[in-house]
């Protein structure tokens, strides 16, 4: 299996772009549609609780420093079960890869090319994907910590740009329709930013070259990546308001439409959806890393990368009817995703915790293995 260790600045970039991904365009609507104007509330609200699951994540992680998450799985709960947990959490990668998938494709056909069929889209951009995994983790790693910059910069000039249209109204009376709202409108941001966070741990420890710096690289690549997502939402707000934000499919692509300062910067959405394709391609790869390792490990395989090839077409082919409409895919993101993802982003780590202490503290267990 791949031995490559990344560097903690690299895991920074890395862990960033996972966190935003998706959310960087589209998250804010989400939220929006169920908190209201105080959907900024419910950001800050997912980003403290997103700490404790972080932490979960990594000193599940720090327990196990030469094994991916999968590996684990299967050491705590046994050859079958874990053998079978492990199969729906590989599952769950190859599932989640094609959606993101489809994002890209459904945004390029319904805002710039609306005559270019979603397959075209879908198979380009899922040839990236599987090119980036046949050069390896260590050049994704590179290619994360050069996207980083990109990310940051680009992202922060934006909304400077927008800035000037702020109206604070837009977010008062705050918390009007009481604190329920707000933490049901946390939901959607933990389902997309936190909870897949534990895909990473296919990459930590296993890639990293020393633990404790890695923690505090993971974190730090957190919070960056959560305050991205918070400031998206909280600028939707503040600019078009709720009701606009909540309406729009793509609500972070409108608001960069309002920039406009003098004659010369204006329409710059542009380097929104520069940002959105880099954070969402990190995030492809790193479900579609996650499936196609934990599949090698699950299969004995020595390598990888001999099953990446078959695995992307499927991918590219399955991308285009993951989703059967925008209504579907509303009310499947909405109402499925949340309990989905929370089952192994959530409940699992926290089961492999308990039963790591009974095992090791309470019958006298050797939890370690070989």
């Amino acid at each position: 299996m791949d031995k490559i260790k990344i560097t903690d600045h690299q895991l920074i970039a890395i862990t960033t772009a996972f966190v935003c991904g998706v959310s960087t365009i589209i998250i804010s609507s989400r939220v929006t549609t169920i908190a209201r104007h105080d959907a900024w509330i419910s950001a800050i609200g997912a980003m403290l609780f997103g700490l404790l699951i972080i932490w979960m994540n990594t000193y599940l992680g720090g327990l196990y420093p030469g094994k991916t998450y999968v590996e684990v799985i299967q050491l705590l709960l046994g050859k079958w079960i874990g053998g079978f947990i492990a199969a729906c959490f590989i599952m769950m990668c190859f599932i989640g890869a094609p959606q993101f998938i489809w994002y890209v494709g459904d945004f390029f056909t319904t805002q710039y090319m609306q005559e270019t069929s979603l397959y075209i889209i879908n198979i380009l951009f899922s040839s990236v994907v599987v090119i980036a995994l046949l050069y390896g983790i260590e050049t994704i790693a590179r290619a994360s910590e050069i996207f980083f910059y990109g990310i940051v910069i680009m992202f922060i000039l934006s909304m400077l740009l927008v800035s000037p249209n702020i109206d604070i109204n837009n977010i008062l009376p705050v918390l009007e329709r009481g604190i329920t709202p707000v933490l049901r409108g946390s939901l959607p941001m933990l389902a997309f930013t936190v909870l897949p966070t534990i895909i990473l741990n296919m990459v930590y420890p296993v890639n990293v070259k020393d633990i404790r710096n890695a923690k505090k690289s993971i974190f730090v690549g957190y919070m960056i990546g959560m305050s991205i997502s918070f400031i998206s939402v909280l600028m939707c707000n503040l600019v078009m308001g709720s009701t606009i934000t909540a309406s729009s499919r793509f609500p972070v692509f409108l608001l960069t439409k309002e920039i406009n300062v003098g004659v010369i910067f204006t329409r710059l959405e542009a380097l929104i959806v520069i940002v959105w394709l880099f954070t969402i391609f990190n995030n492809t790869v790193f479900y579609f890393h996650a499936g196609a390792l934990g599949l090698a490990q699950l299969l004995k395989l020595k390598d990888y990368k001999s099953i990446v090839l078959p695995l992307g077409l499927i991918m590219s082919v399955f991308s285009g009817f993951v989703y059967k409409d925008v209504i579907y895919e509303s009310k499947w993101d909405t109402e499925v995703w949340f309990p989905y993802i929370a089952s192994f982003g959530l409940i699992l780590p926290a089961l492999l915790l308990i039963i790591f202490f009974i095992k090791k503290y309470i019958f006298k267990m050797d939890v370690y293995g070989k």
